[in-house]
């Protein structure tokens, strides 16, 4: 085998190993499997709660204002907003609920 042979088939097994990288990363992005924490924008999900199959709700921030979204697989729907100065009373609501959610169960 000469040297020319030999670039050429290194070249090319280098470029399946590209495209099969490439093609992977693109995959993982499209569906969702890889998370983008590094990127710093005006929109970001808070939290994601599922309330059945393939239906569930979301606190998402945008430019420092809450919204409240349920999802389907048809469909996203504006549940409610919440202004950003008023998020932490909201919390304060929901940590309430939660320990009485948690007291009821520990009774019952």
């Amino acid at each position: 085998m000469d040297t020319f042979e030999l670039v050429a088939k290194m070249t090319g097994a280098l470029a399946i190993i590209l495209g099969v990288l490439f093609m992977a990363a693109y995959l993982l992005k499209r569906f969702g499997l890889v998370s983008q924490a590094g990127r710093k924008g005006l929109i970001e999900v808070i939290e994601n709660r599922p309330l059945l199959p393939k239906r569930h709700v979301s606190l998402v921030r945008v430019a420092g204002k809450y919204f409240l979204l349920g999802s389907t697989d048809q469909s996203v729907s504006l549940l409610g907003s919440i202004d950003g100065k008023d998020i932490q009373s909201f919390q304060e609501i929901l940590s309430d609920k939660e320990k009485e959610m948690n007291s009821k169960e520990v009774a019952g």
